[in-house]
């Protein structure tokens, strides 16, 4: 009897998991949170692989007289950072410019990624005290180690927000279309805001949502 035990079986005499068949592609079998006290009673289901490993990170900041051009976030030795977005990226287009070593290493809202993943999606609020369209440019950037190059930051999302013309009106960014997701360990995740019309006082308060490969 011992012989005919389920983990003396080869592979090929044993049978795939109970819903295996019915299963979509790239899931992966899970509990699901069921009723009881015990929290045991749960049901065999698969879910999306991008479900699982999930991390999210927030990013805050504000412009007081925001540009045509992109801004970016002050030098965290500035006393405005680490929320204070108004340093001058020189060009309405992300690929158009570059920046120092000095520069994107000190950003105020700088993340580091600290393993290779993809953004999801990038949800939250933004405020205007004018009814502009206000463009949100989430870039990361892939440090070069011992160089003083210029790198030109890569657009992992542009966001098209209109303002409500008040900052006490809040506008919904919810984003899960992402023009470049992938996202390598090391690499520095970072805002930076624009304006069709210079001059608002704008503040972004967001949620960028990632999974590991």
């Amino acid at each position: 009897m011992a012989a005919n035990e389920h983990k003396n079986l080869s592979t090929q005499n044993r049978h795939l998991p109970k819903g295996f068949e019915s299963a979509l592609n790239n899931t992966v079998l899970s509990k699901s949170v069921g009723s009881g006290e015990d929290f045991q009673d749960g049901e065999l289901e698969y879910q999306q692989k991008t479900l699982m490993g999930t991390s999210t990170f927030k990013i805050q900041g504000n412009a007081n007289s925001i540009l045509t051009n992109y801004v970016y976030g002050e030098d965290i030795g500035d006393n405005k950072s680490p929320f204070q977005m108004d340093i001058d990226y020189g060009s309405a287009v992300v690929a158009s410019g570059s920046l120092a070593p000095n520069a994107y290493f000190r950003v105020g809202q700088g993340y580091v990624v600290d393993r290779a993943c993809a953004v999801r999606s990038i949800s939250g609020w933004l405020t205007a005290n004018h009814g502009y369209v206000y463009t949100i440019a989430i870039c990361k950037i892939t440090p070069v180690s011992d160089s003083t190059s210029n790198v030109v930051p890569i657009v992992i999302d542009e966001i098209a927000v209109t303002g409500l013309s008040s900052n006490d009106k809040l506008v919904r960014v919810n984003e899960t279309t992402i023009t470049t997701n992938a996202v390598a360990a090391g690499d520095i995740i970072f805002p930076m805001l624009k304006s069709a019309t210079a001059g608002s006082n704008v503040y972004i308060n967001l949620t960028v949502q990632t999974t590991s490969y």
